[in-house]
């Protein structure tokens, strides 16, 4: 229950934007895990805008596409624990 309180906080802190899809990735090893999350976006031909690391081990990507749907994929294929949300329409 805490857990899930805690993404309802964070949801609260994300708003979306029109042009640029966001990924939320929980950190166990930061640098790490945000190294590995980055190689894996950029082999798909995104390119990560804006990067801001939030409170309890989560880190907000920005990124250069309004669907963050096929990255979501493929990072939780790698064991990623994300949420994400795509840019307005």
């Amino acid at each position: 229950m805490a857990h899930e309180q805690f993404l309802e906080e964070l949801n609260q802190e994300i708003t979306a934007d029109r042009t640029y899809a966001q990924i939320l990735i929980k950190n166990t090893n930061y640098l790490k895990t945000l190294e590995e999350a980055k190689k894996i976006i950029e082999d798909l031909g995104v390119h990560i805008i804006e990067t801001e690391r939030l409170k309890s081990n989560w880190t907000l990507l920005k990124l250069d596409v309004k669907d963050m749907r096929d990255v979501a994929l493929k990072l939780t294929e790698h064991g990623f624990f994300i949420k994400g949300i795509n840019a307005l329409p």
